[in-house]
This record gives C-alpha cells, sequence and structure tokens, in this order.
C-alpha cells in the first residue's frame, strides 16, 4: 500500500529553510521522497544503535496528511 503525504515548510523559519533547500535539488527530479525515505531510515537505524530516553519532537514542523480520496 502506498500513502502520499504533503508537508509544508515555512521558509521564513531558518531551519525549514535550510530542510528546502537540501531538498530542492532532488524535488526536480521527483526523487524528495527517495532522500526524505534515506534520512529517516538512517537516523531510525542510529537511533536504534544508540536508543535513548528522550522523545523526538516535531514542534517545528507541520505535517498535513491526505489520504488518497483527498479527505485530510
Amino acid at each position: 500500500m502506498l500513502k502520499r503525504i504533503e508537508f509544508s515548510l515555512n521558509l521564513n523559519d531558518p531551519h525549514e529553510a535550510r530542510i528546502y533547500r537540501a531538498l530542492l535539488p532532488s524535488l526536480r527530479y521527483r526523487r524528495g521522497g527517495a532522500v526524505i525515505r534515506q534520512a529517516l531510515g538512517d537516523f531510525f537505524d542510529m537511533e536504534e544503535s544508540f536508543p535513548t530516553t528522550q522523545a523526538v519532537t516535531m514542534s517545528r514542523s507541520h505535517i498535513q496528511e491526505k489520504t488518497d480520496d483527498g479527505q485530510e
């Protein structure tokens, strides 16, 4: 099953603007999803290697998910 996830980045936020600049080359070739999957895979692999009690928060990002039928 494939699930499409759309998200917005606030380019006025330096952290999110940096994420956008890092993704921009891959977005031109519609490979942004592959870059995100690789980065998160590396993050989770590292997290499993060095377990920590700190929770990861995503307070800077607003993620909006849409289902295949257009519902939010």
